[in-house]
């Protein structure tokens, strides 16, 4: 006999669902032989399903996340508070197979369109994104009576990832698994590419592409893809370097952070001006595109792969201790930063001096004519502060 939900074309039937479970739209899919679902949430939804944060815990096997670095908690809040158009990555959860459910609209389907079912009450366990989290309830907690950042959040989504495991290990396992295949940006790409701060977008845009200092040609001088030239490349310095030194001169050394740091160099430009803050910087690096050394540098083929070798401007912390030492001499005083490069230009910058003894540079160390210990270079801020102290007298003197 023909069934009749067959004869008239009837959908089959759908899995048994528990009344009253909490229905979200999906997508299903398997990585390996687990049930994965994407689906996306309004943050203040999203932070309404999931637990207490859980730290590791080798020895009972629960958890999945790191200790909670509240710096990190903060200036995630602080960024979706403040930025409309914020993007966070999404989130990874997970729930017992028996808290929730995936029905896909097409069974057959490897990977499909459906409808996840949570039960009731049921808290999700944040597998990877529990600083995002935290900080999403920070920032919901703060505006919870209700305004324009509050709104906004309701009216946003968050993609979760929700992966349907109960088992501890596997958790652990996916959390280093995800950290160790994550590649973090380097500085100098990050940097580069984060329009938001007012001193990329001035170095990017007036300093290097406008033409406005011809040393570094356009910005071909300047390295991206990573924080430090190679050897042999024909690069000055990497944005890493040009950004901290370009600072430095407008701010200073007063700043001991990253945050702090960031935070001074956007107050100064923005009470000084852009003008202002602009041509201080073509001011100082024109000034070292006319030193001598870079000056011979740049007029010949491969010069700059010999300015390396024979110099130490190319070095990080050179430029970093140039910039402290320019900056000291001019602030509050009558030299102008074009003066205090001039005056630059008389200081042996070569790595056969003495200029950096003491300081960057730890010289050789004989016996009766006998070397005893090579010459070794020294790295870090009190070193090149120490050095910058040293540039700033020599400057004064020239």
């Amino acid at each position: 006999m023909e069934d009749s939900s067959e004869a008239s074309g009837a959908a089959p039937s759908r899995p048994k669902i528990p009344y009253g479970r909490v229905a979200y739209p999906a997508i299903g899919y398997k990585m390996g032989s687990r049930q994965m679902v994407t689906t996306v949430m309004s943050p203040v939804t999203y932070v309404g399903t999931v637990g207490e944060r859980e730290n590791w815990d080798p020895l009972q096997g629960t958890g999945t996340n790191r200790k909670e670095d509240k710096n990190h908690r903060q200036a995630i809040a602080k960024y979706i508070e403040e930025t409309e158009d914020y993007v966070l990555n999404s989130v990874l959860v997970y729930y017992r197979p028996d808290e929730a459910k995936f029905v896909a609209d097409d069974a057959e389907a490897p990977i499909s369109m459906g409808t996840l079912y949570v039960q009731p009450g049921a808290k999700a366990k944040v597998g990877d994104g529990g600083h995002r989290t935290s900080a999403y309830g920070d920032v919901i907690e703060a505006h919870r009576h209700g305004d324009e950042v509050l709104e906004r959040l309701q009216a946003n989504g968050q993609p979760v990832i929700v992966v349907l495991d109960d088992d501890q290990a596997r958790r652990a396992q996916d959390f280093t698994d995800l950290q160790q295949n994550a590649k973090p940006l380097n500085a100098s790409i990050a940097q580069s590419m984060d329009r938001r701060q007012a001193i990329n977008k001035i170095l990017l845009e007036d300093v290097l592409k406008d033409g406005q200092v011809p040393v570094f040609e356009g910005g071909k001088r300047v390295e991206f893809l990573t924080d430090s030239p190679g050897k042999l490349s024909p690069k000055l310095t990497g944005f890493k370097t040009l950004r901290y030194a370009t600072g430095t001169l407008l701010v200073g050394t007063g700043a001991r952070s990253s945050r702090t740091w960031d935070e001074a160099v956007a107050v100064e430009i923005a009470t000084t001006g852009h003008d202002d803050a602009l041509q201080r910087m073509i001011d100082f690096w024109t000034g070292f595109g006319m030193l001598p050394d870079v000056a011979s540098a740049l007029s010949v083929p491969s010069g700059v792969v010999k300015l390396r070798e024979t110099t130490w401007l190319t070095s990080a912390n050179v430029l970093y201790a140039l910039a402290a030492a320019v900056r000291e001499v001019t602030h509050g005083a009558n030299l102008t930063i074009k003066e205090a490069m001039e005056a630059a230009a008389n200081i042996d910058f070569t790595r056969a001096g003495s200029t950096f003894h003491g300081t960057l540079v730890e010289p050789a160390q004989y016996n009766g004519g006998n070397l005893v210990a090579k010459a070794k270079t020294l790295t870090g801020r009190d070193a090149w502060e120490g050095a910058a102290e040293n540039l700033a007298a020599k400057i004064r003197r020239n």
